[in-house]
């Protein structure tokens, strides 16, 4: 029924109705007879005197870009926003809006916010993660549907080049058969396109094409081709970002190319015994057609008629080197013995190594052989030199000994030896001791003759200063200087012989009356009791040479100088540790103030004396452990 109907009715009384005055053709009720027409009506009455129909949320939309651009770990340029509004377009106020991120979508400054009173809610910011791609953020209210915006997060500045292919092996003069590569990446890994990246050789020698490059959408930029240079070894180029001091070293490995020519390293020209091992085996070396060495290329070494035999009569040549050594050969009968050289890989090319043999030596042996790299012509040429001085100086054979020792026993790198041994078996390395500067060169023996006199000892030169004592004169002298060592000079003056007074005080002197005869006839006006030795420095200087204060440049002092004279008194010493020994072998040495040789020292040797495990070995090969050192030596 219409309210114009009810107002026809026409009745009056309490059963009467009256317009509203306030709104008019509206009736309002005054009666509560006939109340369930009554409650009908006041439902329509109470929402015409309400004003408005009630906001229903109908629409959740952004107010600002759903798609935008940044950078990783970045604000985006504009915060996020949303308008909720009613079915009649009308924002609503005082509703919460709910603001989300997935996981490697950043986060958000609002995780709730309530709306204005145009319905406006805001997020506070969008902090984009660190992963390059797309990232999502997530606005929520009521049952709406979602508003998803959208980011397009670039990677950041580059902060490295990570390399793709390092590590190669290639021929010397060939291309790596994969070109260099790198990848520019950000802080947090992204890969960054677009960036211009230049190539350049750093080491080597070799050459490229297309050596500037921009890297690719996955951040990979790679040059043309790379050519290794001639020269074998380690060699290198290096990538670097133009925008910045970003860069990385791209590695690789040249060889030796085919096998060209084998030439002699070392081992010919020695003087031997009939029906004894060589001293220093014979050893080639294969070279490519640019000198570098090759390897796996067999060597043959044959021992002509009436020249012995060797052990391991083939071998192939170093891989890393292209150094091929025979084993053992033990000389026969001939008074001139050959072995020759061959190679399957260079047809119709041999060497001859050339040796003299006698049924007996000098009066005393020494047989040095290098380890590893034999070192220049001129170094091993310090070696032979030192060697020959020190036999001047010991004319008497000391006694033959078996020596069986696993390799590294004493010292590192020192082989497998089981052999017999005439007199001393020297072994010198080149080696990286400790930097330019401090310890030039470092000896000790590792083994003595049941006599109590050197068996086997060791020589170690640093490589970092092999330079500067050649440039300053001195390297002779240190090599003679620390073959004294290894014979027993500072280092077997306790074993045995007590021939040490005073170690580690301030006047440690030498008693032995050879020595003491020599001293006093060296017109020194020192006043104390001789011989006086080093009352300074540290372990492996003091205590093992004589006092350079009293003793000046003198061989066994503990200073390097151009002059360095072996004086009476270190021969006299080797006597009075039971060497025979020529003393007319000396050089001129006084004392005198007149007389006094140049004092310019060049070079300290300081802790030249090491300490190393030393042991006895009797005359039937059993082995007694004499000294453990404090510290494992190992260099």
């Amino acid at each position: 029924m219409s309210f114009a109907s009810m107002a026809r009715l026409g009745v009056s009384g309490r059963n009467s109705f009256r317009m509203n005055a306030v709104t008019p053709k509206i009736w309002c009720p005054v009666s509560n007879r006939w109340s369930a027409l009554a409650l009908v009506l006041a439902a329509f009455a109470l929402a015409a005197c309400s004003g408005s129909d009630p906001q229903v949320p109908t629409t959740l939309a952004s107010t600002t870009t759903l798609v935008v651009l940044g950078t990783v770990a970045t604000a985006v340029a504009a915060p996020p926003t949303v308008t909720l509004k009613d079915q009649k377009g009308r924002g609503i106020a005082n509703v919460w809006v709910h603001w989300s991120v997935p996981l490697n979508s950043g986060k958000v400054t609002n995780d709730s916010s309530r709306t204005d009173g145009t319905g406006l809610a805001l997020s506070g910011g969008w902090t984009l993660g660190t992963t390059a791609g797309t990232q999502t953020l997530t606005a929520t209210a009521s049952t709406l549907p979602s508003t998803v915006f959208s980011a397009q997060a670039a990677a950041g500045p580059v902060q490295s080049l990570a390399v793709l292919n390092s590590s190669q092996t290639a021929v010397v003069n060939t291309a790596v058969t994969s070109a260099p590569s790198v990848r520019a990446v950000d802080q947090y890994g992204n890969p960054v396109a677009a960036l211009p990246i230049a190539f350049a050789v750093a080491s080597g020698n070799g050459s490229l094409t297309g050596a500037q490059q921009t890297s690719n959408a996955e951040g990979v930029a790679t040059v043309g081709s790379w050519t290794l240079g001639t020269l074998a070894g380690d060699q290198t180029v290096r990538a670097s970002a133009a925008s910045n001091s970003v860069g990385a070293i791209v590695a690789a490995r040249a060889v030796g190319g085919a096998a060209a020519s084998v030439v002699a390293v070392e081992g010919d020209a020695q003087n031997g015994f009939a029906g004894k091992r060589l001293c220093v085996s014979p050893s080639v070396k294969v070279l490519d057609a640019f000198g570098n060495g090759v390897g796996q290329i067999p060597i043959a070494f044959t021992p002509q008629s009436g020249s012995g035999s060797v052990s391991a009569s083939t071998v192939l040549s170093d891989a890393t080197t292209g150094r091929a050594t025979v084993g053992a050969w033990t000389l026969g009968s001939n008074a001139t013995q050959t072995l020759i050289v061959t190679s399957s890989a260079l047809p119709g090319r041999q060497l001859t190594f050339t040796v003299s043999a006698s049924a007996t030596g000098p009066g005393y042996t020494i047989c040095a052989r290098f380890i590893g790299d034999a070192g220049t012509p001129r170094q091993r040429e310090a070696v032979t030199k030192a060697v020959a001085r020190w036999q001047r100086a010991i004319v008497g054979h000391v006694q033959t000994t078996h020596l069986t020792a696993p390799a590294g026993e004493c010292v590192d790198n020192i082989p497998l030896i089981n052999e017999d041994i005439e007199d001393l078996l020297l072994y010198v390395q080149l080696a990286a001791i400790d930097g330019p500067g401090n310890i030039i060169g470092q000896s000790a023996p590792c083994y003595v003759h049941s006599s109590g006199l050197t068996l086997m000892g060791f020589l170690q030169l640093d490589i970092a200063d092999l330079d500067l004592m050649l440039a300053n004169g001195t390297l002779d002298n240190v090599v003679l200087h620390e073959i004294g060592h290894i014979l027993g000079i500072g280092t077997l003056w306790d074993f045995r012989h007590n021939l040490l007074t005073g170690r580690g005080s301030s006047n440690p002197f030498f008693t032995g009356a050879v020595a003491r005869d020599a001293f006093a006839l060296t017109g020194s006006p020192y006043a104390g009791t001789p011989v006086p030795v080093e009352n300074s420095g540290g372990n492996g200087t003091r205590d093992s040479h004589w006092r350079r204060t009293v003793f000046n440049t003198e061989l066994m002092q503990g200073f390097a100088a151009v002059n360095m004279p072996m004086s009476r008194v270190t021969i006299g010493s080797l006597a009075d540790l039971g060497y025979s020994v020529n003393l007319a072998a000396a050089d001129a040495f006084s004392l005198l103030p007149a007389l006094r040789a140049d004092v310019t020292v060049v070079n300290e040797m300081p802790n030249d004396v090491a300490d190393v495990p030393m042991w006895m070995v009797e005359k039937d090969g059993t082995k007694i452990l004499l000294h453990i050192p404090a510290v494992p030596f190992r260099r």
